[in-house]
């Protein structure tokens, strides 16, 4: 690895250009979300546009979902694909249409315990929707669901109150189950006239009660890219802001005197509650650690007094949760966490919080290789946040993640768990390398070398493999731009 002061110098300017375009949250059109707004083609004439969108992304299978397969979010996918196409589509070859994307669903049931995690909401959304397509006379098998006792307690917990917390409720994410139990006069909608950033829960809304302010939400986002396909978020500004400036800073790629990292800093900062930390998004009221730790380690790296208190709203008897109310723990949440310890360690409760996330990790750790998350499909991600955060803390944990990266390496010099090597996979792995070389002990050069040769070809790619998980597979694109764009970086530099 000898240094490349032109390739350096053309990545910096990249990565200039794209910090100036942060906070539009820009995710292209997934099938699930698409799928539920095509639904409002009966009654609004835009939306057909999403419709013609379903016709034109069934796989030859039969499915719906993103290029690489996981169950559950194909599952969920085509399930409700078949659904709208069933209910408004019009177009003569539809029935065949929905008659393959019903044979696929008998063939994707069997596999749904294969995945390492389910899409979000998959207990209470691919019920709801089962018994929907069954009412339309669709021939569809019954998922077996995770989590389904403490969905339904969750459930029972936001209908059952005498005045229901809708915005502040992580349920209503996926009020696409709910959608019958609320009224004209429950407060549901945000400011931008989304329920919680979803298209499919406010194309749900829509289903039950008339508003054009939802509507035109609606409408801007599926004029973004002009097919006609929806996001699965409308918009994640806050999210695409900190995340890609994480991984700038951790890639030393840029710095706090930077005027344009200093706006988003001030933006962080306006956001930020002491007692709670933030949320993904401006229009998305519920805080979560995940957003909380990342934003508290780009202020504090940024000069900002923040204090550590803040993550006792979070933590439990034996672990720290992603958010109130939460199903299942998440893996990258407690390394996340850990990472952002290491701004804390004058803290009274470092030791103690330390301690517990690392026996909560230990908890988790069912292979010895490496943890799944049920944020993103791939373990590459959560490796990347292990080897930051476990160094020093930890070293034979963080020694056996790296040990499973190298091991995993495919001929073509990439990284890829569901599929082929992916860009964004391989950027995670070969930043993990580049650190664990600089600071703990070398990495065969060649092996570098070689991601780097691949992510070189890929970086010019337009669209990346859907990766992230929520009610389907998604991607943050710029996120995703600047995990490649900087670990090149760091590789030239």
């Amino acid at each position: 690895m000898t240094p490349n002061l032109g390739q350096s110098t053309l990545l910096a300017h990249e990565i200039k250009m794209l910090v100036r375009d942060l906070g539009r949250g820009r995710v292209y059109g997934v099938a699930y979300d698409t799928a539920w707004v095509a639904r409002l083609a009966g009654r609004y004439s835009d939306f057909e546009f999403s419709l013609e969108w379903l016709r034109r992304n069934q796989y030859e299978d039969g499915t719906w979902g993103a290029p690489y397969v996981h169950y559950h979010d194909r599952f969920i996918s085509t399930l409700a694909a078949i659904v709208a196409l069933r209910e408004v589509g019009t177009h003569p070859r539809d029935k065949r249409r929905v008659k393959r994307g019903e044979d696929a669903l008998w063939k994707l049931v069997g596999h749904l315990g294969k995945d390492d995690s389910d899409t979000v909401g998959f207990p209470i959304l691919s019920t709801s929707l089962a018994q929907e397509a069954e009412k339309l006379g669709l021939d569809v098998p019954q998922p077996p669901v995770r989590y389904a006792a403490p969905y339904k307690k969750k459930v029972a917990a936001l209908i059952d109150s005498p005045v229901r917390p809708w915005r502040q409720s992580t349920i209503t994410f996926s009020l696409e189950a709910l959608r019958h139990a609320v009224s004209q006069h429950d407060d549901v909608l945000e400011a931008n006239y989304s329920v919680s950033i979803s298209p499919a829960a406010t194309a749900a809304y829509l289903l039950q009660h008339s508003h054009e302010g939802a509507v035109d939400y609606l409408r801007d986002l599926m004029t973004d890219d002009g097919t006609g396909g929806i996001p699965a978020f409308g918009r994640i500004d806050i999210f695409e802001m900190l995340w890609t400036l994480m991984k700038l800073v951790l890639t030393g790629t840029v710095q706090p005197n930077d005027r344009d990292v200093q706006e988003i800093l001030a933006v962080l900062a306006s956001r930020w509650s002491p007692e709670y930390g933030i949320s993904y998004s401006t229009h998305f009221p519920v805080v979560d650690i995940d957003d909380t730790a990342a934003t508290y380690m780009l202020l504090k790296w940024g000069g900002y007094d923040v204090s550590a208190d803040v993550f006792k709203y979070y933590e439990k008897d034996d672990h720290f949760c992603c958010y109130q109310g939460e199903t299942n723990p998440s893996a990258s949440t407690h390394l996340r966490l850990l990472q952002a310890l290491q701004y804390a360690q004058d803290h009274p409760m470092y030791e103690t919080w330390v301690q517990k996330i690392v026996t909560a990790l230990k908890r988790f750790d069912e292979n010895g290789s490496f943890w799944s998350d049920k944020w993103h499909t791939s373990p590459y991600y959560v490796s990347n946040v292990a080897i930051h955060a476990l160094r020093g803390v930890d070293d034979n944990l963080a020694s056996s993640r790296l040990k499973w990266i190298l091991k995993t390496q495919n001929d073509d010099g990439g990284w890829g768990y569901l599929g082929d090597s992916t860009p964004e996979e391989t950027a995670y792995a070969l930043e993990s390398l580049l650190t664990w070389n600089s600071t703990v002990e070398r990495i065969d050069p060649s092996i570098m070398d070689e991601a780097a040769r691949f992510l070189t070809d890929h970086l010019h790619d337009t669209t990346y493999v859907p990766l992230w998980i929520s009610k389907g597979l998604y991607t943050p694109h710029n996120i995703v731009r600047a995990a490649i764009l900087s670990v090149l970086y760091q590789y030239h530099a």
